[in-house]
């Protein structure tokens, strides 16, 4: 534990460095010193590590199997099937690159604040001071609200000297480690502009996440209803968001995954990655999520991923852009893949990843496509999400909510994907809405560990339904595009559909409540004893 967070908070001080193009071209790796900060153009530059290099060690791999996988999204027996099926364990190394991925965020987020504190000098301006550790104190705040939503109690350090002079430290306590979160938010909200440089955090991003961190915490732990104070604050956030912004959805679904649309009117926060660029400034998801070279154009790649049964069940018939803008299904057509070829139509029976996969290096990409290297950011927030948040909120601890705003901004998002609108929205209506809305975007696991903290019983109920850890043999869709889950007979031409006919895991998976959050890493907790001890109470310095 030592030497790594020793390693996370050195490396922080030294990713903090200068690049012409915040988009284009990657920050160079040098050592900054004093007199880097003597300029507003200088500071800016500093801080876009933040946006992409801050996240590699998380994006890198640990992103889809905690945050896709851990929800059902896809399944597949060769690639993290622990994830699915619970069975992972503290000598995992996903969870080991997320806890020192998430940790190098926020060590880099402390090494922008202290350099913005002590540093600067010339012609710096204040108001380029409070934006860069805005900035920071954000992106401090998302990998928070992530941990928290994986572990539970973590380790809140704002002082990166302090961590390498005693990095034994103890965990802290969940509703310190959301205070922490909150006055993180709050600072943004405040000193963030409301429009900036595509790919640069706004206010707006920051009142988003803030709404869906209040309303995390309305039910968190709180017997099973959610506090209204916090969802007051959830709707107003959101709301702000929602009515105020000037934003709105992207009007093709499909069009959210292409490179082209990257930083487009519905990205509200996303990870910058430098298209074919260096390591740690690259999105290297493209080779694990891709099942074909046939789809890359050539490119290698080597996914065995499938979407679930469970998360194919959830689209409604007439759902048909949403499922297949995220999954291959046999006949589904992609004419801005192979497009030499005048497109590419999937004629398998599996349910291969296309979310994460825009297609090869001939395709509409610029040429910008090689192995483990993809153009597309990854989303942290989008404004679909926002929408769905303010929805949830206006929700809030009613059976139904069939009126309203919520309601308005909830349809939206169905307009969009051309599935009919309803009348009246249930919890139940959110949750599945939201599953395939943001399938494989990673982000599913973390809304279900919020319904946990909420609802606890209806959530493992949820889960022990899932069918975890089962695979069809074969996929097949009808001629009104519904799609059949089975395998066929030994005479290969009888498919016989049904559960009895699935392939079952080897054991069975019965997920309790001390199942939902990961163990800490083990060779951390080697380290640091302090990991395996109750946490304990933050000292706040604000």
């Amino acid at each position: 534990m030592k030497r790594k967070l020793l390693a996370i908070a050195t490396t922080a001080l030294l990713l903090v460095a200068c690049s012409d193009s915040f988009l284009d071209r990657a920050p160079e790796g040098s050592y900054v010193d004093a007199t880097f900060y003597t300029s507003d153009e200088a500071l800016e530059a500093a801080t876009a590590p933040l946006y992409n290099r801050a996240w590699f060690d998380y994006n890198q791999r640990s992103i889809v199997p905690i945050g896709s996988g851990r929800a059902n999204d896809m399944y597949s027996p060769w690639n993290y099937p622990q994830f699915v099926t619970f069975q992972v364990t503290a000598l995992d190394e996903n969870l080991s690159g997320a806890w020192s991925g998430f940790y190098s965020v926020v060590t880099m987020a402390n090494s922008v604040i202290n350099a913005v504190e002590t540093q600067t000098q010339g012609s710096v301006s204040e108001a380029a001071k409070t934006k860069a550790i805005a900035e920071a104190r954000l992106m401090r705040a998302c990998a928070y609200f992530y941990m928290l939503r994986i572990w539970g109690p973590v380790i809140l350090i704002e002082d990166n000297q302090k961590l390498v002079d005693n990095p034994v430290r103890p965990l802290n306590r969940e509703e310190d480690v959301f205070q922490f979160i909150i006055n993180d938010l709050n600072y943004a909200v405040t000193h963030l502009p409301e429009q900036s440089d595509k790919g640069r955090a706004t206010s707006w991003a920051a009142k988003g996440i803030l709404a869906k961190v209040y309303l995390a915490r309305s039910g968190w732990n709180n017997g099973g209803t959610r506090n209204e104070d916090d969802l007051e604050l959830a709707r107003q956030y959101a709301g702000d968001v929602c009515e105020n912004s000037g934003l709105g959805l992207m009007t093709n679904y499909e069009d959210l995954f292409k490179y082209k649309n990257n930083n487009n009117q519905e990205s509200l926060l996303a990870m910058q990655w430098v298209p074919l660029g260096e390591w740690y400034e690259c999105n290297t998801l493209l080779s694990d999520l891709a099942f074909s070279t046939e789809v890359t154009g050539g490119v290698n790649c080597w996914s065995s991923y499938n979407g679930s049964i469970d998360m194919l069940q959830q689209y409604e018939l007439a759902d048909t852009l949403r499922r297949n803008a995220t999954f291959f299904t046999k006949g589904s057509y992609y004419s801005y893949i192979a497009m030499k070829d005048g497109g590419y139509t999937y004629e398998g029976t599996a349910s291969p990843i296309k979310k994460g996969v825009p297609g090869g290096p001939d395709d509409d990409n610029d040429g910008k496509v090689k192995q483990m290297n993809s153009p597309l950011n990854t989303y942290i927030l989008r404004l679909a999400d926002v929408y769905l948040t303010y929805a949830e909120a206006c929700l809030g601890n009613n059976s139904a909510l069939s009126d309203g705003r919520g309601l308005y901004f909830f349809n939206l998002v169905r307009e969009r994907a051309k599935v009919k609108k309803k009348s009246s929205i249930t919890l139940d209506d959110i949750i599945r809405e939201r599953r395939v809305e943001f399938g494989m975007e990673y982000s599913n696991w973390y809304d279900m560990v919020t319904w946990f903290r909420y609802l606890p019983d209806k959530m493992l109920n949820y889960f022990n339904n899932q069918w975890r850890g089962y695979r069809a043999d074969a996929i097949i869709k009808d001629e009104d595009g519904k799609l059949h889950f089975g395998k066929y007979d030994t005479d290969g031409t009888t498919f016989l559909e049904g559960p009895e006919n699935y392939t079952a895991p080897e054991f069975t998976i019965n997920i309790e409540a001390e199942d939902i959050f990961l163990p800490y890493p083990e060779s951390d907790v080697i380290q640091n004893p302090l990991l395996n001890e109750p946490p304990v109470p933050y000292t706040f310095n604000e």
